[in-house]
């Protein structure tokens, strides 16, 4: 990690602090969703164990329902907390790799949004590219190959609007991300119009 200032040092530290918060809510909850389902089917064996007088044949007829059970409930909840951190832990190691002048545009990305706690960005500006975290892996786009974004407004009548953009170098789509606020939606392309005057940009809602 680059030596920053102090000023930008605390910010770092309290934003990673803050999105580990919530990486360790998100596996505490599936991991309590786990302990909820399967403790759900072992109360029931436990009670129809206790209201049987075959109590050991029926332990051991039941024993390879709850085993299934054990594992499959251990697979799906085990596999999304390991997803929660894989993907969060992906994006702090980013964060730590911003050189200082990126950092300064991550803050002023944050200052831009509507939050309650720190989560994910859709992208970060690093070293002259764009980062994008999909959920396997991360995707990185050199902000002089693109050559003109697409915006899209998607209106959704029971929620919030989402807000995407459709990246293109000069012969054809490389990438496309979708946001959930306007701030990110607006940031973005301020960003890629600093770094990149000539970049087009056109609006699929006109």
């Amino acid at each position: 990690m680059e030596s920053y200032s102090s000023n930008n040092s605390s910010f770092l530290q309290t934003e990673i602090r803050k999105i580990k918060i919530i990486r360790n809510a998100g596996m505490g909850l599936f991991i309590g969703m786990f302990f909820l389902c399967y403790g759900f089917f072992f109360y029931v064996f436990l009670d129809k164990w206790t209201a049987t007088s075959d109590k050991l044949p029926f332990f051991y007829k039941s024993l390879p329902l709850l085993s299934t059970l054990f594992f499959y409930f251990g697979i799906l909840f085990g596999g999304l907390s390991w997803a929660v951190y894989a993907k969060n832990q992906k994006f702090i190691i980013a964060l730590r790799d911003l050189n200082t002048h990126d950092l300064a545009i991550y803050q002023q990305y944050t200052q831009r949004l509507v939050r309650i706690y720190a989560s994910i960005a859709p992208y970060l500006f690093r070293e002259h590219e764009l980062v994008f975290f999909p959920f396997w892996g991360s995707k990185k786009i050199p902000v002089s190959q693109i050559h003109r974004i697409e915006t899209k407004i998607i209106r959704n009548h029971r929620g919030p609007n989402s807000f995407r953009i459709y990246f293109y170098n000069e012969f054809s789509k490389i990438h496309q991300v979708t946001m959930n606020q306007r701030g990110a939606f607006d940031f973005l392309q301020e960003q890629l119009l600093e770094e990149n005057p000539n970049l087009s940009i056109i609006s699929i809602n006109h």
